[in-house]
């Protein structure tokens, strides 16, 4: 799983759908603000709650990649955007995003 935080023009993950590029199309070229650090944060804490609800149905999470450099979603579905859908950044450093994941262990 991935959390795309970038703005598209259809859904699914269809490999072979573009988008053209425009100024909208990669607002966050050199980092995540941090109203969208906090919304990336309160989704994946959102998915992670439900997972934990279902935990007894759910025997793992796979997440596609490890950091944000990594991630498939760079680059697609627009050539040479930036995306952050994971819970590292790009030097590997934990966002946001992995602290609501964690706390929600130790609410448990």
């Amino acid at each position: 799983m991935d959390i795309e935080v970038l703005p598209r023009n259809f859904t699914g993950a269809e490999v072979s759908q573009r988008m053209q590029s425009d100024e909208k199309s990669n607002p966050y070229k050199t980092g995540l603000p941090d109203s969208i650090q906090k919304q990336l944060a309160d989704d994946y804490a959102n998915l992670f709650t439900l997972f934990l609800k279902y935990r007894d149905q759910i025997s793992r999470v796979t997440m596609w990649g490890v950091h944000d450099g990594q991630s498939w979603l760079n680059g697609w579905p627009i050539r040479g955007r930036t995306n952050y859908p994971l819970l590292f950044d790009r030097q590997g450093k934990p966002k946001p995003a992995f602290y609501s994941v964690i706390a929600l262990k130790s609410s448990k």
